[in-house]
């Protein structure tokens, strides 16, 4: 659910959704999304309840390296080489959500 909350955000602000779920064996991106000649990973963290912290605290430095490798791994599998790229979160916290651009 987190995800598709994500997506038509995205989609609304102008970006065009890619791949959602790419999965290999060295993990998981979210979303891989393109606007202007950037392409944007981006993960989503959900919270129900604020006893459990903050969405952007449940990202630690073992789960960025693991989306930093999936994110070499397809941009090698569809020979992307010339895009700015850049890595986003996407926070949602009950209703509320947030997206941080450059997040890691």
């Amino acid at each position: 659910m987190g995800e598709e909350i994500a997506r038509k955000f995205l989609e609304s602000k102008g970006y065009k959704i890619i791949a959602h779920n790419y999965r290999t064996k060295l993990g998981e991106i979210d979303l891989i999304c393109e606007k202007g000649q950037s392409l944007i990973f981006v993960e989503v963290r959900r919270k129900t309840k604020a006893e459990f912290g903050e969405p952007a605290e449940s990202i630690n430095p073992k789960k960025v390296l693991k989306i930093k490798r999936t994110a070499l791994h397809f941009l090698a599998e569809k020979g992307i080489y010339d895009k700015e790229i850049r890595f986003d979160l996407f926070c949602i916290k009950g209703k509320e959500f947030e997206l941080i651009p450059n997040a890691f």
